[in-house]
């Protein structure tokens, strides 16, 4: 069963009396362990194809199930349930908890899971050690570089533990030697670990990593290759 499959989706928005599909008529399946980039000019529908996949979205018509549960149907307490227990997400801004230390910002969501303290403080202090961060565990966002605070946007994805990562163009705010720092760990994370990632990017360095490239124009795949 896959991870996601996405059955004939469609979004679309009304422009002036015209309807215009930012998504139209995607159908594609994503299996457990996969390290896929989808790709595209902006405006292509990437983002909003992910966005759709997390349950931050809704579609318009189509079918999308994660896991084999249909989430098109969900109600909006169903989905947010379901994105907190299941889905992993990274964003091109981090959207850390600027109050909260690294390790307070891996284990909320947890805590918003219920897991016991002494389970959410093992958690974190493993993660943080997996993403190579585990110095920076008391200190805030703000004391911390662009690449430091993905790779602890990372272990907050992954504390859920969740069936899949979403990451929405994470490398667009890092340098080239974060880039590559933050690619290398999540594919090391992906082989060792089987952890699924799926990648909206324009980025050709993450391109270049991914296994698979899934490439969009015009809310259509205009093509899906293996890589590498």
């Amino acid at each position: 069963m896959p991870v996601i499959d996405a059955r004939d989706v469609y979004k679309t928005y009304e422009g002036k009396g015209i309807p215009v599909h930012a998504v139209n008529g995607i159908s594609f399946a994503v299996e457990k362990g996969e390290f896929t980039a989808v790709i595209g000019p902006s405006g292509c529908g990437k983002t909003t194809l992910l966005n759709m996949v997390g349950g931050l979205d809704s579609i318009t018509s189509g079918q999308i199930l994660i896991g084999g549960t249909h989430i098109d149907s969900m109600s909006e307490r169903e989905l947010t349930d379901f994105r907190l227990h299941r889905i992993g997400f990274v964003f091109q801004a981090y959207n850390l908890i600027p109050v909260l230390t690294a390790r307070e910002n891996v284990e909320f969501i947890m805590e918003l899971q219920g897991v016991s303290a002494a389970e959410r403080a093992e958690r974190s202090h493993q993660l943080l050690t997996d993403v190579g961060i585990a110095e920076k565990a008391d200190i805030r966002p703000s004391q911390m570089s662009g690449g430091q605070q993905q790779r602890v946007a990372v272990a907050r994805a992954l504390a859920s533990q969740p069936e899949f990562v979403l990451a929405d163009e994470p490398t667009a705010n890092l340098d080239s030697h974060s880039t590559a720092d933050l690619l290398d760990m999540m594919l090391e994370m992906n082989q060792t670990s089987g952890v699924t990632f799926v990648f909206a990017t324009h980025d050709q360095r993450v391109i270049d990593r991914a296994r698979r490239v899934i490439a969009l124009d015009d809310g259509k795949i205009v093509s899906d290759t293996a890589n590498g």
